[in-house]
C-alpha cells in the first residue's frame, strides 16, 4: 500500500508534498532497514551459537599426543593418524576456530580438535588449534586457501630440547642440608641421571683437577652464587626482585616448597595430572632466580615466581604445550622468562615465532646457548636468534666452560656470515641450587648460567625504570657492562663474564639509545676478535663479513638508515680510500633488534698496503615514533698486499646442506647419539681446527658462499671441496674443468660415504608426524661429486670402510669414508687395510689419490681423499690428519709430491677400475629439490662480473607476524540450545521484513523512474564514501580497531605491533 501511495504521489503531486512524502518514505525506509539488519543478525548469531556449540562438541576429542608417542610402527595399508599445528591471524576462542575450520573443511569425519586442558586454553583466546587429522592430503589443501589462517605444521615432540645440565660430581650433596622427603628419597636421583644421558659428560679431567684454589673453598664452605656475584650488595640497598614477575619453563615445582617465599602460581602443560617437580630440573632453576635457602640462596628472592611444568616426568614436552604457555605467559604479564632448553632446530617455526611475539610484549627471555660445546657451531635455539639474552657458561677460574656451546650462528650460511653468540657468559659449573627436598645440590651446564643470569636480570627490573624496561634495554646494559674473558675467542663468550654490579650501574642512569653486538670492530685484537685477526684481509681477496647484532631499545620496530664507512686519515691513499663496505641490513628492526652486515673489501689503490687502517661505521636508527638514535661502531683493520697465488685457498662454502633444513646425516657413522649434521661444515665452526693449522702453515683461507660459475680461479692455488652435499650446475662443472686443465687451478676433494642400502637404514620414524624420515644424501652427494670428478676420469664407490692410516708415525682413524672407484693413469693411489662395512669384507681398498692433468704451466692438479672426519673437529676421533692435508696441498699448489707418502711405486701403469663395489646412486623417493640452491625450477648459477659484487653477509629477518595477543575475552556462555525452537520467530521476522523490503524498494525505484528531480548523489552513500568515514572514525580511537578482515586486535602494552606486507605498525592508544 506504502509502496502504491509513494507512486502515485511522486507521479503527480507538488513539488512540497513530493519532500514531505519522500522525507517520510527514507525514515521509514531507514528504520525499517535497521529493523531488517538487527533481525538478520540476530538470527545469524542465534545460528552461529547453536552450530559452533554442536560443531565444538562434535569435532573435539579428549585425546592428546597418544598416537605420536606410541613406538609402534605404522602400518602402510592404513591411513596414519597425527597432529598438525593450525596458526590463525587472530586469537579467538577455540570454538570460534573450530567452527571457521569446519565451516570450509566440512564434517570432521577425518579429523579433529584436540581437546587442551590447561590454563590458557580455558581461560583466555588463543590463536592456533591441534588438529588431529587421520589423513592431510585432502585437508592441508583447503587450510591453505583459509582466509583466517597464517600457516600450520606438523606437531612436534621437544625431546631435542634438552634440559643442559649435568650433575656435578665433585661435590656431593650435604646431608646435614638435604632434608627428608619421599619424592626426593624416590624419583629424583634416577631422574638426574637422565639428565646426565641428556647432556654431555662433564669437563675433562684434566679442567677438573685443575680448579681454582677459589672454587674449593666456595664448595667447601657451602656458598652461594650470590654472595660470589655481588647480589648481596643490591640485596642491601633493598633491590630483591619485588614486584618482577618471573616464570620457569621447566619441570615444575613442588607445592609450598619450604625454599622460596612467593611462588604466585604453578601450572602444568603436560600430559600428566600433576603440578609436582619430579625430576628436580625446574626447583634447581628456579632455586637460582628466586630461592631462600642460605647456603644456596637465589639473586631475587622476593621475585613473584611462576612455575610452568613444560616437561613431563619422562623429559618430553610438545611444540604445542610451549606455545599455550608462551601464551598464558604474554596474558598474565610475565617480566621475565627463563629457557635451560634448546635445540638445534632454528627452523621450528611456531616455536620462533611465538619467541619473537613474547619479546615484541615486552618478556625478557633469558636462554641456555647449549652443552654441545667445546664444539664451535653447536649454539642452540632460542638462545641463538637475535632478541633473546643467549647465556654461556664459564667456570670458576674465570675461563669458558669446555661444555659451553660455541658460536657462531648457522642461520646465514651458506651465503652469509653468522652472528655473535653466545651474547654473555656466566658461571655455569659446580653451582649450588635447591632440590626437590629443601637441600642443595651442585649442578654444571648452561641450563644453570642460564638463570643466574636471568637472577640477576630480576633484579636489574627492579631496579630500571619501567617505562624504559624493555628486552633491547636489559640485553644492552648486561653486553656492555660484561668483561671479556682471557684468551677466549668471540665466539666462545661473546662480550664477556657478566658484571651485575656494573649493568647495575648503567641502569640506573640508563639513557635509551641504540647499540651493537660488539660495541667495536678491532679486527687486528688476538685472540678475542679470532678468526679476523688471525688473516689480514688484501685486495682481490673475498670480502671480509661481520654481521654485527643492532639493539633497538628506543622502540620494538624501528629501521635503520644510511649506513656507512668513514675512514680515517690512515684509510686512504692520497684522496683514495684503502677499502670500501657494502652494507646489508634489516628492513625492520623486530622485535627490539635486527642484524646489520658488512662486507669490506680492499681496493685497488691498498694494493700494496701494508698496516692497520682504521675508521667507523654509522648509522641511523629510527623507532616507530620518529625517534633517532645515532651508532657509531669503531673500526679497525690489518691490511697486507695480496700472497702468491700458491698461499690462497679458496673453500667451498655454497654446496653445504646441513639439518634443519633437511635431514642430512651425520658423517661418522660410529657417533651413534648425534644423527644429524647440524654444525654448517664451515671453516670457521666445525672444521675451525683445520682453519687454525692452515693458517699455522701459511695458508690464507678464503670461502665462497654462491656457486663457481663466475669466480677467477687464477688467484687461487686451490679449491677446497670437503663434505658437500650440494648439487652442482653444469656451467660450474665446466668452469671447474676448464680452470684446472687451462688456468693452472688445483682441486681437493674430501669426501664421505654414500650408500643407498646404508641411507635407507638411518631412516627413522618420525613419531611427530608418523611418516619415515629419510636421508637426502649420504654423508656426502657422492654422485654429485662423481659428476665433478668423472672429466678427470675419477669416481669414488658405494663403499664405507672404516680402518687406519699409519704415516710418518702417526696413527689416523679412516671412518665412514669411501674408496676411490676409478683413477687415471699416471695417478698415483694410496691404499689402506679397511673393512667394508657394507658387505663385511675386509681387504685393502684404494682411499687416496693425486694426479697432474698435464705437464704444461697452466695444468692443475687434483687430489682426493675419501674421509673427512679426520678433519672435522666435532665428530673427530683421533689426530687431526694434518700431515695428509699437508701432503695433499704441497702437491696441489707447490707441484711438489711427498715421496713417503706417493712413492713411485704407487703410480698407476694404466687407469684404475675398482673391482669391488659400485658407484654410488642417489636415493629414490626423497625432495632433495625442496633443500637445494641448485636441482628445481628456477635455480640458475649467479655470474658476478666483480669479486666485491659478491653477496654480502645476511641474517634471518623475522617473517610477517600478525598475531599480537587479545585482552582476557571469556569463553562463550549460555546461548540457545542446539535444538531448541526459540529462533524461529526472529527467522520469520527476518524474511517478512526482507519481503517487505524488497517490494518497497521496487516501489521507490519506479518512484524515482518518474521523478528525474531525484539523484542518486543526494540519497545514497558510496561504499568508497562509507570506508572514508570508517577509516577517518577509527583513527579518532585506535583501541580495539578492526584489520582489513574486521578482526580486532589488542596489546597489553598499550600499543598494538602489528606487521602488515612486511611493514611494522605501531599505533599509540588512546
Amino acid at each position: 500500500i506504502l509502496g502504491e501511495w509513494c507512486l502515485a504521489t511522486g507521479g503527480g503531486t507538488a513539488p512540497a508534498v513530493e519532500r514531505t512524502t519522500m522525507k517520510a518514505f527514507f525514515a521509514f525506509r531507514r528504520m525499517s532497514s535497521l529493523i531488517l539488519f538487527l533481525c538478520l543478525a540476530t538470527s545469524k548469531a542465534i545460528r552461529n551459537i547453536d552450530s559452533e556449540s554442536e560443531v565444538f562438541a562434535r569435532c573435539t576429542r579428549k585425546t592428546h599426543c597418544e598416537i605420536l608417542s606410541s613406538k609402534v610402527d605404522p602400518d602402510p595399508n592404513v591411513a596414519n593418524e597425527t597432529e598438525i599445528l593450525v596458526f590463525f591471524n587472530s586469537y579467538q576462542n577455540i570454538s570460534q576456530h573450530v567452527n571457521s575450520i569446519y565451516q570450509v573443511v566440512g564434517d570432521c569425519e577425518n579429523w579433529w580438535n584436540v581437546a587442551r586442558e590447561n590454563p590458557a586454553a580455558s581461560r583466555f583466546p588463543t590463536d592456533f588449534l591441534v588438529l588431529g587429522v587421520s589423513s592431510s592430503d585432502d585437508l592441508l589443501p583447503k587450510l591453505s586457501e583459509h582466509p583466517s589462517i597464517r600457516s600450520f605444521s606438523k606437531q612436534r615432540q621437544i625431546d631435542s630440547r634438552n634440559l643442559f645440565s649435568m650433575e656435578d660430581e665433585t661435590d656431593q650433596v650435604d646431608p646435614e642440608l638435604e632434608t627428608d622427603s619421599p619424592i626426593e628419597a624416590g624419583d629424583d636421583s634416577e631422574s638426574l641421571k637422565k639428565f646426565n644421558i641428556m647432556g654431555v659428560d662433564e669437563d675433562s679431567a684434566a679442567e677438573e683437577e685443575h680448579l681454582s684454589h677459589t672454587r674449593h673453598i666456595l664448595a667447601n664452605s657451602l656458598t652461594s652464587i650470590t654472595k660470589f656475584t655481588g647480589a648481596d650488595v643490591l640485596w642491601k640497598k633493598g633491590h630483591t626482585g619485588q614486584g618482577i614477575k618471573v616464570a620457569v619453563f621447566d619441570t615444575g615445582m613442588r607445592k609450598g616448597h619450604q625454599s622460596f617465599r612467593n611462588v604466585k602460581e604453578r601450572t602444568d602443560w603436560t600430559d600428566e595430572n600433576t603440578l609436582d617437580d619430579q625430576i628436580g630440573h625446574g626447583t634447581f632453576v628456579a632455586g637460582l632466580i628466586a630461592g631462600t635457602h642460605s647456603q644456596c640462596s637465589g639473586f631475587a628472592p622476593d621475585a613473584e615466581v611462576y612455575a610452568f611444568r613444560v616437561f613431563n616426568r619422562k623429559q618430553a614436552s610438545f611444540t604445542s604445550w610451549f606455545l599455550d604457555a608462551f601464551n598464558y605467559a604474554m596474558q598474565i604479564g610475565i617480566d621475565v622468562l627463563n629457557l635451560s632448553i634448546g635445540g638445534p632446530d632454528f627452523l621450528d617455526k611456531p616455536f620462533v615465532e611465538k619467541v619473537w611475539e613474547m619479546s615484541a610484549n615486552g618478556i625478557i627471555v633469558v636462554s641456555a646457548i647449549g652443552n654441545d660445546g667445546p664444539r664451535y657451531g653447536t649454539l642452540n635455539n632460542p638462545a641463538d636468534q637475535l632478541d633473546v639474552i643467549g647465556v654461556g657458561g664459564i667456570t670458576y677460574e674465570d675461563t669458558v666452560a669446555s661444555f659451553s656451546s660455541r658460536g657462531m650462528t648457522t642461520w646465514e650460511l651458506p651465503s652469509g656470515y653468522g652472528r655473535v653468540k653466545p651474547d654473555i657468559v656466566a658461571f655455569g659449573k659446580g653451582i649450588r641450587g635447591s632440590t626437590i627436598g629443601g637441600g642443595c645440590r651442585s649442578l654444571s651446564g648452561t641450563s644453570v648460567a642460564s638463570p643466574v643470569v636471568a637472577g640477576m636480570v630480576t633484579l636489574l627490573a627492579e631496579i630500571a625504570d619501567k617505562r624504559l624496561l624493555n628486552p633491547a634495554m636489559m640485553k644492552q646494559v648486561l653486553a656492555h657492562s660484561a668483561t671479556p674473558v682471557a684468551n677466549s675467542h668471540i665466539f666462545e663468550q661473546g662480550m664477556g663474564k657478566v658484571d651485575l654490579l656494573e649493568a647495575a650501574k648503567l641502569v640506573e642512569n640508563y639513557i635509551p639509545h641504540a647499540s651493537t653486538i660488539p660495541e667495536s670492530l678491532d679486527l687486528t685484537r688476538c685472540p678475542y676478535m679470532w678468526p679476523y685477526c688471525t688473516q689480514p684481509a688484501y685486495y682481490s681477496s673475498m670480502p671480509v663479513q661481520v654481521n654485527l647484532t643492532v639493539l633497538n631499545p628506543l622502540s620494538v620496530s624501528g629501521t635503520i638508515e644510511d649506513p656507512k664507512l668513514v675512514l680515517h686519515a690512515d684509510g686512504y691513499a692520497g684522496e683514495k680510500p684503502l677499502i670500501e663496505a657494502k652494507f646489508t641490513y634489516s628492513e625492520n628492526l623486530w622485535p627490539w633488534s635486527g642484524f646489520l652486515a658488512l662486507s669490506i673489501s680492499v681496493t685497488k689503490a691498498g694494493i700494496s698496503m701494508t698496516g692497520v687502517v682504521s675508521g667507523r661505521v654509522v648509522f641511523t636508527v629510527v623507532s616507530d615514533r620518529g625517534e633517532k638514535s645515532i651508532v657509531t661502531v669503531p673500526l679497525r683493520i690489518n691490511l697486507i698486499p695480496p700472497p702468491p697465488r700458491e698461499k690462497r685457498l679458496l673453500w667451498d662454502q655454497f654446496h653445504s646442506l646441513r639439518y634443519p633444513s633437511g635431514y642430512f646425516p651425520r658423517d661418522n657413522l660410529a657417533i651413534k647419539n648425534d644423527i644429524l649434521d647440524w654444525n654448517g661444515d664451515h671453516i670457521h665452526t666445525n672444521f675451525k681446527g683445520v682453519y687454525d693449522h692452515l693458517r699455522a702453515r701459511g695458508y690464507f683461507v678464503e670461502t665462497i658462499g654462491t656457486d663457481w660459475s663466475c669466480v677467477d680461479s687464477m688467484k687461487y692455488g686451490a679449491l677446497i671441496l670437503v663434505d658437500p652435499e650440494e648439487a652442482y650446475f653444469d656451467t660450474e662443472i665446466d668452469k671447474i674443468v676448464n680452470d684446472v686443465y687451462v688456468r693452472g687451478l688445483s682441486l681437493l676433494v674430501i669426501a664421505e660415504w654414500q650408500n643407498v642400502g646404508t641411507m635407507k637404514k638411518l631412516k627413522f620414524l618420525d613419531q611427530n608426524t608418523q611418516s619415515w624420515w629419510l636421508p637426502q644424501t649420504g654423508g656426502s652427494n657422492l654422485p654429485q661429486l662423481n659428476r665433478v670428478l668423472e672429466p678427470f676420469q675419477m669416481a669414488l664407490s658405494d663403499r664405507i670402510l672404516d680402518g687406519t692410516i699409519r704415516i710418518k708415525d702417526q696413527v689416523i682413524n679412516y671412518e665412514s669414508g669411501t674408496s676411490v672407484y676409478k683413477f687415471p693413469k699416471g695417478g698415483r693411489l694410496y691404499s689402506i687395510l679397511a673393512k667394508d662395512a657394507v658387505s663385511g669384507s675386509k681387504r685393502y681398498f684404494p682411499v687416496m689419490g693425486i694426479h697432474r692433468t698435464g705437464t704444461d704451466v697452466g695444468n692443475g692438479r687434483v687430489a682426493i681423499y675419501g674421509d673427512s672426519n679426520c678433519l672435522d673437529g666435532n665428530h673427530r676421533r683421533g689426530p687431526q690428519c694434518n700431515v695428509i692435508l699437508d701432503a695433499l696441498l704441497e702437491f696441489l699448489c707447490n707441484n711438489r709430491t711427498d715421496e713417503t707418502i706417493f712413492p713411485p711405486s704407487l703410480e698407476l701403469k694404466s687407469s684404475y677400475l675398482s673391482d669391488f663395489g659400485d658407484l654410488p646412486v642417489e636415493m629414490q623417493g626423497v625432495h632433495f629439490s625442496r633443500y637445494s640452491n641448485v636441482v628445481g625450477d628456477g635455480k640458475a648459477p649467479q655470474c658476478l662480473n666483480e669479486v666485491s659484487d659478491l653477496p654480502n653477509a645476511t641474517s634471518l629477518i623475522p617473517p610477517v607476524n600478525n598475531s599480537d595477543f587479545l585482552p582476557h575475552l571469556p569463553a562463550p556462555q549460555g546461548g540457545f540450545h542446539p535444538n531448541s525452537q526459540q529462533g524461529l520467530p526472529y527467522l520469520a521476522l527476518g524474511f517478512i521484513l526482507t519481503a517487505c523490503g524488497v517490494g518497497m524498494y521496487l516501489r521507490f525505484c519506479g518512484a524515482i523512474a518518474l521523478n528525474k528531480s531525484i539523484s542518486w548523489d543526494r540519497i545514497k552513500l558510496t561504499s568508497a564514501e562509507s570506508r572514508t568515514q570508517l577509516q577517518e572514525a577509527q583513527s579518532k580511537s585506535q583501541v580495539g580497531s578492526p584489520d582489513a578482515n574486521g578482526t580486532h586486535k589488542w596489546s597489553r602494552h598499550g600499543k598494538l605491533h602489528k606487521r602488515t606486507n612486511g611493514q611494522n605498525i605501531a599505533h599509540d592508544n588512546a
